[in-house]
């Protein structure tokens, strides 16, 4: 059950169960967004959902909660194992009384500051999904930490948002390193987000440094304020939705700096680990990110990349007046001593071995 048809990692995780022989059917939310890679998938999708950004979360919540019950009522005669992205499809399974789930956490959904006084109750109910599970599938080891700290939790896989498998086929020696200092091309790839941060970081680029430019690549709801900073600075370009991991070579190919500095506002950014660190890392390009993160603490042990508080102007901009040739080529032969296969996902095989032994 998906959150969202078109994110990748939900497609790789599905497919996966396909290639191990497993008898699969995708239910599933159509966000109207970065549909363009749901045709990777090698099965049929069941839409439950057809929702817009601005739809109320009640109406959602109670859509998707009588339509999950209509598939579980269907399939109470048969042994289903029911594997669910996210928290809000999650719970419901859990109002249905479904016992028998996995349960995968890419983010904290309430970890937003604006709800952080009820955010020990969305926790209880987080906690009791993980423990009533099968099996929990954590994206981040920050996640982890978060519920656990050094609590040892018997039934949670930390299976990292790496690249598709299909890059171990890619030489990374063909891989061009070279990078000038004074003529950089910083971008964001994926959903984006954030104009505290990583607009900020545009908007400072194309008013004050001429010779460097800021490629967007990706869609979301905010693609207006993107449209409106490609017109007003001729070095800010906006590429569209792309296919991932399809467009991923060509894209990292023709960019020299990965920005990943999320707005920590929100707890979900300071403890996730995204995909963009592994991305940044196989194609051998420095990553920028948020101060006091876990991705922060991952950056420095890597040695990958800067970190920068980039809710300012002031800090970004003595952020770039202090990049120099070699601290980038530094940070370039650090990456490149880091092993490919380091990146690349296992093919989720932790997680079919305990699904296997689990049901048998």
């Amino acid at each position: 059950m998906l959150e969202s048809i078109s994110q990748p990692r939900c497609i790789k995780r599905i497919n996966s169960f396909r290639d191990q022989g497993f008898e699969v059917s995708v239910y599933g939310i159509d966000r109207n967004k970065y549909n363009i890679n749901t045709n990777s998938y090698d099965l049929d999708i069941n839409i439950i959902g057809n929702y817009k950004d601005n739809e109320g979360y009640i109406y959602k919540l109670l859509n998707n909660f009588f339509k999950i019950r209509k598939i579980v009522k269907n399939n109470k005669d048969n042994k289903v194992l029911y594997y669910s992205f996210g928290y809000m499809l999650t719970f419901i399974l859990l109002l249905n009384k479904v016992n028998f789930y996995v349960y995968e956490m890419s983010d904290i959904i309430y970890g937003r500051k604006r709800i952080k006084w009820v955010r020990w109750f969305f926790k209880f109910i987080d906690k009791r999904m993980i423990n009533n599970s099968v099996l929990t599938v954590m994206t981040s080891e920050g996640f982890y930490n978060y519920f656990f700290n050094d609590i040892e939790a018997n039934n949670i896989i930390i299976q990292k948002n790496k690249l598709d498998i299909s890059f171990s086929e890619i030489d990374r020696d063909d891989i061009n390193t070279t990078i000038h200092a004074e003529n950089l091309i910083f971008s964001y790839v994926g959903a984006f987000r954030y104009p505290n941060t990583i607009f900020r970081f545009a908007r400072i680029i194309g008013e004050k440094y001429p010779h460097h430019s800021f490629h967007f690549y990706g869609e979301s709801h905010l693609r207006n304020e993107v449209e409106i900073l490609e017109k007003r600075y001729n070095n800010i370009k906006y590429f569209g939705p792309f296919k991932n991991p399809d467009d991923l070579s060509g894209i990292y190919d023709n960019i020299d700096i990965v920005v990943a500095c999320y707005d920590t506002s929100g707890l979900n950014e300071r403890i996730a680990e995204p995909n963009k660190l592994y991305e940044s890392i196989f194609f051998k390009k420095p990553i920028i990110v948020s101060k006091n993160t876990y991705l922060e603490k991952k950056v420095k042990e890597l040695k990958c990349g800067m970190s920068i508080d980039a809710t300012n102007d002031q800090n970004i901009i003595n952020f770039i007046n202090n990049l120099n040739q070699d601290k980038l080529d530094s940070v370039i032969k650090n990456i490149d001593s880091i092993k490919g296969n380091y990146t690349i996902d296992d093919n989720s095989k932790k997680i079919m071995n305990y699904i296997n032994e689990y049901i048998h």
